[in-house]
């Protein structure tokens, strides 16, 4: 059986229109693809091609309900919420219950993100690697971004859509813990695919982390490490590739 994904032995303009495809380029690359595919109808044949792989794959994964542990963990790890951040927890307690059937979209999106060269720390003895993938969703079931995680790099991937692009506030990455209770990631670019190297205090529970969710937050303010001042605003549950 033929992946659709599988971008080994494409020339690069197949390659480039897979890219396209999936959403991972950057808003230049991405605004020059699309400039060609309006003028060049090879190119333009060849993003939908993809397009046609990627929806079929899309329809072949049946939806998933979240685990009746998420909502109970995450609202044990949140103080009261205050009138500033009563969206927040409505959102929390929305998507816990609703469906995460998405993950189609990351498994294709880490394909690409993956297949990009990145320094890769020497270590003697490295142990096996793990990549966990998530796809965040908005409260209307619209897709954010996706998100890869390598536990034996330590690097941190982020695709996002075109949903918080123009946003005043400043997206911010938090880690849902499975004991309860949420860690800060930090801020993070929420219109470009950009790729994080996780410190060694984040590594661990970035590998054990059940969940992912953004907020927003007032631009130069950063929140307590455990705990988000602004809205929530996209989550998804992770699971291993």
């Amino acid at each position: 059986m033929t992946d659709p994904t599988d971008i080994d032995g494409l020339d690069e303009d197949e390659a480039l229109a897979g890219e396209l495809a999936l959403r991972v380029l950057s808003p230049a690359e991405e605004a020059g693809a699309r400039a060609r595919e309006a003028s060049d109808p090879a190119f333009a044949a060849h993003v939908d091609a993809w397009n046609e792989r990627l929806a079929g794959l899309a329809e072949g994964v049946a939806p998933v309900e979240p685990s009746a542990w998420v909502w109970p963990r995450v609202e044990a790890g949140l103080t009261p919420p205050t009138a500033a951040n009563d969206n927040g927890v409505v959102f929390w307690r929305r998507w816990a219950i609703g469906s995460t059937g998405l993950l189609a979209a990351s498994l294709a999106a880490v394909i690409v993100m993956l297949a990009q060269p990145a320094p890769v720390p020497v270590a003697p003895t490295p142990p096996p690697a793990v990549i966990r993938v998530a796809t965040l969703t908005l409260e209307s079931g619209a897709a954010a971004m996706t998100i890869a995680y390598d536990s034996a790099t330590g690097e941190l991937y982020l695709a996002p859509t075109d949903k918080m692009a123009g946003d005043t506030r400043v997206p911010h990455l938090w880690l849902v813990m499975p004991e309860g209770g949420v860690q800060l990631v930090g801020a993070i670019d929420g219109s470009a695919t950009s790729r994080h190297s996780l410190g060694q205090a984040l590594s661990g529970p970035a590998g054990a982390a059940n969940a992912v969710a953004v907020s927003m937050e007032a631009p130069g303010h950063t929140p307590a490490a455990d705990h988000p001042d602004g809205p929530v605003v996209a989550s998804g549950e992770l699971q291993r590739l």
